[in-house]
């Protein structure tokens, strides 16, 4: 009987490292038990009605800007990151890095606002279409409900009044310049808070931000008008061999297969009575790429569809 047994054990065993040896030899490794995962196609942008919607625009968010010299930094760094949020959530933008500006952008300040016509000159070598100014010009802060005690509960009727422009890197001009009030009444926590003043309120970042974002909403939808009026643009990166590497990719919507125009960078153009800056005149068109892959975390390669003599920097739009 237990000579059966045994035998039945070994027959089972061999049996089992039969079928694990069949599976490896098919498929390389045994499949693990359960459901598999399959591999799906990735839309880089959406289609709705059978027609792909525009390209994301790059867009660059500067360092928000307060009038009020005593009031805590704080609160302008609450309110660009509020209003970014917002931005994002419309899927319609890419935010590029204030890093990612070959300049140091807070030499481009003048007084309470910065130089956008002169940025906006280097911001179109880098694919941005349009460059963002916020500003906090007041916020008042009232409270209307308080508790006692160590750890307090306090709510509070906020004021705000907040200021955005927008430059088109084209051609420096301003394509929004408007100004916003919002009231909100929000509550917040404050631990071991003695003052009974208000003022401290105005640099909560919890109340701040919720203010904000109000006074910012309405904007936001006029600058989504304003910038679907650009037309989208990119640069040439890299060149090598038969490979365009381009500073957009799947984040700002190219998709596979896309056929883009390469052109070589245009000549700014100065009014002659007065000098100002009047835009940039399109370059010769060099030939077209077709976009083959993805690289880094916002980046595309294509190989020559027609054309040659592609450089770094040269102008890429959609076909």
């Amino acid at each position: 009987m237990k000579t059966h047994l045994v035998a039945f054990v070994v027959a089972s065993f061999f049996v089992s490292a039969c079928s694990l040896l069949g599976a490896n030899r098919q498929t390389g490794v045994a499949k693990p038990p359960g459901p598999q995962v399959k591999d799906v196609p990735y839309e880089a942008r959406e289609s709705r009605d059978g027609k792909d919607m525009s390209l994301r625009k790059r867009v660059m968010v500067l360092p928000f800007l307060d009038t009020a010299g005593t009031r805590d930094s704080r609160s302008a760094m609450v309110a660009r990151e509020a209003f970014i949020r917002q931005l994002r959530k419309t899927d319609d933008f890419v935010v590029v890095a204030n890093s990612d500006f070959p300049k140091d952008v807070s030499a481009f300040l003048k007084g309470q606002q910065y130089d956008l016509e002169a940025m906006a000159k280097v911001a179109s070598g880098m694919g941005v279409s349009a460059i963002i100014e916020g500003k906090i010009v007041d916020i008042r802060a009232k409270r209307i409900g308080d508790e006692v005690g160590l750890v307090r509960k306090i709510r509070a009727r906020m004021n705000a009044k907040v200021q955005l422009r927008m430059v088109n890197t084209r051609n420096g001009s301003i394509l929004l310049d408007e100004q916003r009030e919002a009231e909100v009444e929000e509550g917040t926590t404050r631990v071991a808070e003695r003052a009974s003043s208000d003022r401290g309120l105005e640099e909560d970042p919890v109340l701040v931000e919720a203010v904000v974002i109000k006074a910012f909403g309405a904007t936001v939808s006029r600058l989504m008008n304003a910038v679907e009026k650009l037309s989208w643009e990119g640069r040439v990166a890299l060149v090598k061999g038969d490979r365009i590497f381009l500073n957009a990719g799947r984040l700002s919507g190219l998709q596979v297969g896309d056929i883009l125009r390469i052109s070589e960078d245009g000549e700014d153009v100065y009014d002659p009575e007065n000098g100002s800056y009047i835009g940039r005149v399109p370059g010769r068109l060099k030939g077209t790429v077709e976009v083959i892959s993805y690289f880094g975390k916002d980046g595309a390669i294509g190989i020559v569809h027609s054309g040659s003599g592609f450089r770094e920097n040269d102008l890429v739009e959609l076909y």
